[in-house]
């Protein structure tokens, strides 16, 4: 795989004041290690040539196992920081499983988070941070769904009051992005307050078929609703990227490698 698409959304807000420049938004997910052009160069010209406002990582930059290398997303993401772009990063289910398991991966974790912060990366572990730009007020959360709900017999309910147990709630005159990899629970994220949030994870359903979308999920759940690309509820809005990389079942059918685009306009 060494091309990737570019996919643009756009968003409407009436928090954001009428007649204030829009927004732009980077979202970057699953990308486990890969890399286009030498040291990543194809991709942060792209991402530079859209001017972002912030960078937004909704987790799984690198892949979990003890004989793999995180260098390559640790370099990207120090270069996105070296343009001055600020880069929130939310972890997904590979980052939380080192955390999870140091006796499996030992300090793998430490090391790596470590290299994030000291490039100035924003990394959010179950925490929120205010943001500010173009008269917008805005908190950014990091999410990290508890590993029971990424088990492919998964059967635990979830609801918006886990985020309430993690977060409180939302302050209602503020924009609330979410970084949340997994996408299936948007239903809740929404309920809870997040205007938007943003995912992965699902890898576009793998192979998706024209007209109808995403076969499977990672849990092997068929047609998974929320698959890729722009959902709304109750005037909320999700964006799930179909991830810049693969691993374990390394194909995509009509199924491109995805780096998200996310225009924020004043509502009209």
């Amino acid at each position: 795989m060494s091309k990737f698409k570019q996919f643009h959304y756009h968003l409407n807000t009436r928090k954001l004041p009428k007649g204030s420049k829009d927004l732009t938004f980077i979202l970057m997910a699953d990308m486990h290690n890969h890399v286009y052009g030498p040291g990543n160069r194809l991709l942060l010209e792209a991402v530079e040539a859209q001017k972002p406002d912030a960078v937004l990582i909704s987790g799984d930059m690198l892949i979990a196992h003890s004989e793999e290398s995180f260098c390559p997303a640790l370099e990207l993401v120090g270069k996105l920081r070296e343009k001055k772009l600020p880069v929130f990063y939310g972890n997904g289910n590979h980052e939380y499983r080192m955390r999870l398991r140091p006796e499996v991966y030992g300090t793998m974790y430490q090391e790596y988070t470590k290299g994030l912060r000291d490039c100035g990366v924003i990394l959010l572990e179950n925490q929120s941070i205010p943001f500010e730009k173009n008269g917008l007020s805005m908190r950014i959360y990091g999410f990290e769904l508890d590993w029971k709900y990424y088990e492919k017999r998964n059967h635990a309910p979830f609801g918006p009051e886990e985020l309430t147990r993690v977060f409180g709630n939302p302050d209602p005159e503020s924009y609330h992005i979410l970084l949340a990899h997994n996408p299936v629970y948007f239903d809740d994220y929404a309920a809870w307050g997040a205007d938007l949030t943003v995912s992965g994870h699902l890898h576009g359903g793998i192979i998706r078929i024209p007209g109808i979308g995403g076969v499977i999920s990672p849990q092997a759940r068929l047609f998974p609703k929320y698959d890729a690309g722009h959902f709304q509820k109750d005037g909320r809005d999700l964006v799930v990227s179909r991830g810049l990389g693969t691993h374990t079942i390394n194909i995509r059918i009509f199924n491109p490698a995805e780096l998200s685009v996310i225009h924020l306009h004043p509502e009209e």
